[in-house]
């Protein structure tokens, strides 16, 4: 089958039964890879009465059609489920090398379903699958962890897939960290919507997986390798050419905060201030300070991962740096301006297993309502909470870790924080999910971003505040440059513009590097031998945007009630490259509807719209009569 393996690895934890199916050609012919087709089987499978943290659950790894290929920046997979974090439909998608040896392997995706009835953790290689048991991996990081099931097994070339102490002890925003063994590999985090608490509760530790002992592309199946390596190349010489390629080399993802923070876009003292110096915790300040290296992903020309050795005083686990969400969630969220107690700080959430999205947020939440008065001394058992305050943050994220104390509190999550003391409107979070460290106050499509993501407040779905302030059209597909305060006309540029990245999220690829999008469409056309062009690839994004809308609908969403910003974020800043702006949410939510065609009433996608992208079973689902579902 061109382009993927055409197989999945099924396996059920509680029983111990593991098999192999078939891949459905249908399935992936419509819904690609990735999270796309994820989403497509997990459709079949969830249920609006499925426990997040049940067995009945399943777990999804897929990997896509591009995945162990030469295609640049191609080297990432997804991980899926029901979100315990958020209730709905949950994705996380990763780097490092895992997606790539899963493939190598011989798999496109593994299904995990049940629960085992002891710590254990997944062996795959292509001699066989095993269940091994993991009772002595109990309470170590993710490095740790990983680095302990290379040295019993003796095979310094598996990739890991673990969870930490957050994982087991089923903290809603717990992360699943891929990492490897070669030099200058880069982690890989599948950190939102709360993967790592769903591997949890299934009592899987991690998956250990090595492909073939020599990784050749050319033993992929393709449909036309020839027309795929002379698009492969067009793309390898337009990023070695690309500016923003060395970029990202040189200052990695963080190298952005002094220009973003120019804008307003960094946020500062939870949502509520509009400036800071935000050079203190810049990529530029690492790069010149403490960066050792640079970590990397399969098949990626960019390199942007930081290997920092030490940072001041602390050690980092296998030579990871920080990446620019943990220094603004850790960082000018919370008022700390030494880079090399964030670094210290993002490397803790990396191998204790917690998203440091949401643990920064909801830490920095904390303070807040600590300096409104609304958390009592008698709440904080002793533990200190307050602005600029780094060692007492990790006092306060081991007890997330543990849920101890206070931390009991805070690993539910700003919702459940802002609801215990009731102010749950202030929390910084859509549907559950603490928004990403960019503020739509500096750019506006952000707030229609964050409300209509499928999984809540995720950049992840569409980093449309790259478009907005970059001045970098995609005018092969129709996505133009908007003034970034502009709050009509620019939803059609923004569906696209999901559209876009829901295709790359199905293939899988990284954001970061920036390939043209014709070469993207024809080294997946080589690979796969599918109809894809310039022309329709959006297409692809528009059905798996609408499948992901369904599913929601399907376990419960409530379109109309949870639809909107959170309070602070609806208050203008009086300072910074944002000051004076709300962008208005109604105007561009009713246009956005209008250009999606979807149901003001309801939320929900037309009929028609549905079955012009060739889903009409699903149409029939959506517009079921309620009394008959």
């Amino acid at each position: 089958m061109n382009g993927y393996t055409g197989k999945l690895l099924f396996v059920n934890l509680t029983t111990g039964e593991i098999s192999t199916q078939d891949l459905n050609r249908a399935y992936a012919a419509q819904y690609l890879g990735g999270s796309g087709l994820a989403a497509r089987y997990l459709y079949d499978w969830l249920e609006a009465s499925t426990d997040p943290l049940g067995p009945d659950n399943p777990l999804v790894f897929m990997n896509g059609p591009l995945d162990g290929t030469g295609a640049p920046s191609s080297g990432r997979f997804a991980v899926c489920a029901r979100s315990p974090q958020t209730g709905l439909w949950g994705e996380a998608i990763a780097g490092n090398f895992f997606g790539p040896e899963l493939k190598f392997a011989g798999y496109d995706g593994i299904v995990l379903r049940g629960r085992a009835n002891a710590l254990a953790y997944l062996h795959i290689t292509p001699d066989g699958v095993e269940i091994r048991a993991a009772n002595h991996l109990r309470g170590m990081t993710t490095y740790d962890a990983g680095d302990c099931i290379r040295a019993e097994l003796n095979d310094p070339n598996l990739v890991t897939a673990c969870i930490g102490p957050a994982g087991e002890n089923l903290v809603k925003y717990a992360l699943i960290l891929a990492s490897s063994a070669r030099p200058g590999a880069k982690k890989g985090i599948a950190g939102r919507c709360g993967m790592g608490a769903v591997m949890g509760s299934k009592n899987l530790k991690a998956i250990a997986i090595r492909g073939s002992k020599h990784h050749r592309s050319h033993k992929l199946d393709l449909h036309d390798p020839a027309r795929f390596r002379q698009a492969m190349l067009r793309a390898q010489k337009f990023l070695s050419d690309d500016m923003s390629t060395e970029i990202w080399r040189a200052v990695g993802t963080s190298g952005t905060i002094d220009f973003l923070g120019l804008l307003g876009d960094v946020p500062v003292k939870y949502w509520t201030q509009g400036s800071f110096d935000y050079s203190k915790i810049s990529g530029n300040l690492i790069a010149e300070t403490i960066l050792t290296g640079r970590g990397t992903c399969h098949a990626c020309m960019v390199a942007c991962g930081r290997k920092v050795e030490k940072a001041g005083a602390y050690v980092l686990p296998h030579a990871e740096g920080p990446e620019y969400e943990t220094l603004a969630s850790f960082g000018s969220l919370m008022l700390v301006d030494d880079v090399n107690v964030l670094s210290h700080l993002g490397a803790q959430c990396d191998a204790l297993g917690v998203d440091s999205i949401s643990a920064g947020s909801t830490i920095a939440f904390a303070m807040y309502l600590r300096e409104l008065g609304l958390v009592p001394d008698a709440d904080l058992n002793g533990t200190r909470l307050q602005w600029c305050d780094p060692e007492g943050v990790l006092t306060l994220l081991n007890e997330i870790v543990h849920k101890e104390k206070f931390g009991a509190l805070l690993a539910e999550g700003t919702q459940a924080l802002g609801a215990h003391y009731g102010v749950e409107g202030m929390a910084v979070q859509v549907n559950g999910m603490e928004v990403a460290m960019h503020d739509p106050r500096a750019a506006s499509g952000m707030a229609i971003t964050y409300a209509t993501s499928p999984i809540g407040a995720s950049h992840n779905q569409s980093d449309f505040f790259m478009v907005e302030t970059s001045g970098r059209p995609i005018d092969e597909l129709g996505i133009e440059t908007v003034d970034r305060f502009q709050t009509e006309g620019k939803m059609v540029s923004l569906t696209r513009h999901q559209e876009w990245r829901t295709v790359n999220n199905a293939l899988v690829l990284c954001y970061f590097p920036n390939p043209p999008a014709p070469e993207i469409c024809e080294m997946l056309a080589a690979a796969t031998g599918y109809d894809i062009s310039t022309q329709n690839v959006l297409t692809y994004g528009e059905r798996i945007w609408n499948l992901k809308r369904a599913l929601n609908l399907k376990l419960g969403y409530n379109a109309r009630g949870a639809e909107k910003l959170p309070e602070l974020l609806l208050r203008p800043l009086a300072e910074g490259g944002a000051e004076g702006h709300v962008p208005d949410f109604e105007t561009m939510l009713r246009e956005y509807y209008h250009v999606r065609d979807w149901d003001w009433a309801t939320g929900k996608p037309s009929h028609a719209k549905l079955n012009a992208l060739g889903m009409s079973g699903i149409a029939q689902d959506v517009w079921l009569p309620d009394q008959d579902k």
